[in-house]
């Protein structure tokens, strides 16, 4: 039987770093019955949560899914900027008018009662936050999600580390004064270790010292000084998070601590709406114009791995992680990835989103295509060919008959996406998710329902129509 048990997260760890000491660990846990078992909603009985980056794509359904499946949570705080135009409380009103909490608001309303905005900045000393309000942390919260970072590839190296890397490091040491600390949950990506083609969940080295970047940051660095620097890794966005994740073990003292690696986060497989994305990031701006008929070639093969891990399946890892969260000197390192277990071949993933765009006449462009080559020369023949020319025979006739050019515009926004994408599809990865299927394993029956994170329930052909569908219904709104 089930039954309540103390809420008692600074115990000894029952988890180890080795894969299989956990799940030997996890599995006895949930098949043992003389161990009492506290539910996922239970752990966050009167509760209260800190939240960066929750007016993201990720922070968002994060946010939804506690207040939806936590009914007993005590409040949310909600890191928030304010900007020139809008207060953090309006900004914090206009994001729980989105689709994606449109069930809360049909069925419990209440709820976003308990969402309080934190005017602050991770970029920011002591997190830009005001006295009183970090003294309502320290007292009131128990779990912190670390989620906010910057994601654009080529951000500076600067900019970066004072987000990605200073940013992480404010929020934890906050957390370490908090009085009743439970968890603190750093959300990574599965991509800060590309210098390996077999990715497991462990904390790898750091690429360079901290100590090092910070020192070549204050007597200026140089943009070849910067890819010399993050050489093994594509861009300085990986490499901050790789740089965030060891800062993290190596300061987190006695905070319980953890990181989730997602890899390429995608529309939702079920909750809160099936297919919600509300972001051009990662794969779907290029997926998108390939179904149009305006991309027509990558760099890649057939039977490379394209990690795609749903946002609902990201954001039930980070909840389920904390709630099951023991105190270690260790850090505990889930990957939310496909690519080990569940593999998703480059080559499937465009037959299918090609067959759905002939299928429901999603195209621009008749005969949409993906021609798959390991070769750059091949690319820029075919993009001459079948994108950058008739976009500007296109363009053409369109000033001819007196309507706005448009298809270059979009042709250079193409380019600009490989530019910066390239990197991936162009290698494969496998990224091992083993101890996070053994977490969702050791839950209960009505909790692995509730919080599904387990990559290997993934139908693919499913997914991918899902995914399709809500590129169509959130983003094109066709």
């Amino acid at each position: 039987m089930y039954r309540n048990v103390n809420n008692n997260y600074k115990g000894h760890s029952v988890f180890t770093n080795g894969a299989g000491s956990r799940v030997k660990s996890l599995l006895s846990s949930a098949t043992d019955n003389t161990n009492e078992y506290q539910s996922i909603a239970e752990c966050y009985e009167g509760q209260s949560v800190f939240i960066t980056g929750g007016t993201g794509f990720v922070g968002k359904v994060l946010l939804e899914k506690l207040l939806y499946s936590c009914p007993g949570i005590d409040k949310v705080y909600l890191l928030v900027r304010e900007t020139q135009g809008a207060t953090a409380h309006q900004r914090m009103q206009k994001l729980l008018e989105e689709p994606v909490f449109s069930r809360i608001k049909e069925e419990n309303p209440q709820a976003f009662e308990k969402v309080i905005p934190i005017v602050g900045d991770i970029t920011q000393p002591q997190l830009g936050i005001m006295a009183e309000n970090e003294e309502l942390l320290i007292k009131e919260v128990s779990f912190v999600y670390h989620v906010a970072a910057t994601t654009k590839f080529n951000e500076t190296l600067d900019i970066a580390m004072n987000v990605n890397v200073a940013g992480t490091g404010r929020v934890l040491d906050l957390s370490k004064r908090m009085e009743n600390i439970k968890a603190f949950v750093y959300v990574s990506t599965a991509y800060s270790n590309t210098d390996r083609e077999v990715v497991e969940e462990v904390l790898y080295p750091a690429p360079v010292s901290l100590n090092e970047v910070n020192k070549l940051l204050k007597i200026g660095i140089t943009d070849a000084q910067v890819k010399e620097l993050i050489k093994g890794r594509p861009n300085t966005y990986t490499f901050t998070k790789a740089l965030a994740e060891n800062l993290v073990a190596d300061n987190h003292g006695d905070v319980p601590a953890i990181i989730v690696r997602p890899s390429i986060v995608s529309s939702s497989k079920k909750e809160p709406v099936t297919g919600w994305i509300d972001s051009w990031y990662g794969a779907t701006f290029l997926a998108t114009v390939t179904m149009k008929g305006f991309n027509r070639v990558f760099v890649s093969s057939y039977e490379y791995n394209l990690d795609f891990i749903p946002v609902d399946y990201v954001s039930n890892l980070i909840i389920v992680a904390a709630a099951r969260c023991k105190c270690s000197d260790k850090v505990d390192v889930y990957n939310s990835s496909t690519s080990g277990e569940n593999p998703l071949k480059i080559g499937a993933f465009f037959d299918d989103i090609i067959a759905y765009s002939c299928k429901h006449k999603f195209y621009d462009i008749p005969l949409p295509m993906a021609y798959l080559t390991r070769y750059r020369w091949v690319m820029f023949l075919i993009t001459l060919l079948l994108q950058t020319l008739p976009a500007y025979i296109a363009d053409l006739f369109l000033l001819i008959v007196g309507k706005k050019p448009r298809y270059v515009k979009l042709a250079s926004k193409i380019s600009a996406a490989h530019d910066v994408l390239d990197y991936f599809p162009s290698r494969t990865w496998s990224m091992s998710a083993r101890q996070t299927t053994a977490l969702f394993q050791s839950l209960s029956p009505s909790d692995r329902d509730q919080f599904p994170c387990d990559p290997t329930d993934i139908d693919w052909k499913e997914y991918i129509v899902t995914y399709c569908q809500g590129i169509r219904q959130f983003l094109c709104k066709s």
